[in-house]
């Protein structure tokens, strides 16, 4: 009798463990934050500030006329918005280092509109340019204050894209269901869509085929 109590406690603590392990491999790794690193910062309604000074952070990528749908026919003479993904350069070489992005890791998202390069000078004919942001977008990873570990804002609206005057200066992140679903499903890494990234991904690389994967 006792031997089968002993047993069944065995078993149990065994698959409690199995348990533990697999629920704990489910969730995305949580690495401290860098010393130094710009933070972000919220109003005392838990809103997020629009980060000030990200200009001088690190590009990781830049897109053109990304869009949802295959039926959008693109206007050659408009390919579309120019997007600059910033992040914090102390996050940026945490991953380039580890593969990984440390706690309160931010990415910031401009909207630029293409502006064609034709009459700007007496030298370029063809060609677009990203003229300045009219709109932004931002991600944060805080594990301690989001439950789904990352969340999403935009600090301009949609129909007011065009105007710059209307980017705010606080905002609430989304619902789940608006952002995070789909990063989930399609980043590349850790809900981010690094296979765009590949200013971030190329550093990386380089890294690893420098030195190694970090022990």
């Amino acid at each position: 009798m006792r031997r089968s109590v002993l047993g069944l406690l065995l078993i149990g603590f065994v698959l409690l463990s199995l348990g533990l392990r697999l629920t704990a491999e489910d969730q995305p790794k949580i690495t401290p934050k860098p010393l130094d690193m710009s933070l972000p910062e919220y109003d005392s309604q838990g809103n997020l500030l629009r980060p000030a000074g990200f200009e001088k952070w690190t590009v990781v990528g830049t897109s053109i006329g990304l869009s949802y749908s295959d039926d959008k026919d693109r206007d050659p003479k408009n390919p579309g918005m120019f997007h600059n993904v910033y992040m914090q350069p102390q996050a940026f070489d945490h991953f380039v280092r580890t593969g990984e992005f440390p706690e309160q890791t931010v990415f910031v998202v401009t909207n630029n509109p293409s502006q064609p390069t034709k009459g700007k000078d007496e030298l370029n004919r063809k060609g677009f340019f990203a003229a300045p942001s009219t709109g932004l977008e931002v991600a944060v990873k805080d594990s301690q204050r989001f439950e789904d570990v990352w969340a999403y804002y935009m600090f301009h609206d949609k129909a007011d894209a065009k105007n710059s005057d209307r980017t705010r200066d606080s905002e609430k992140a989304f619902p789940r269901a608006d952002c995070h679903e789909c990063h989930l499903e399609h980043g590349q890494t850790d809900n981010v869509f690094t296979q765009f990234y590949s200013v971030l991904t190329s550093a990386r690389e380089r890294h690893l085929a420098e030195t190694g994967p970090e022990k």
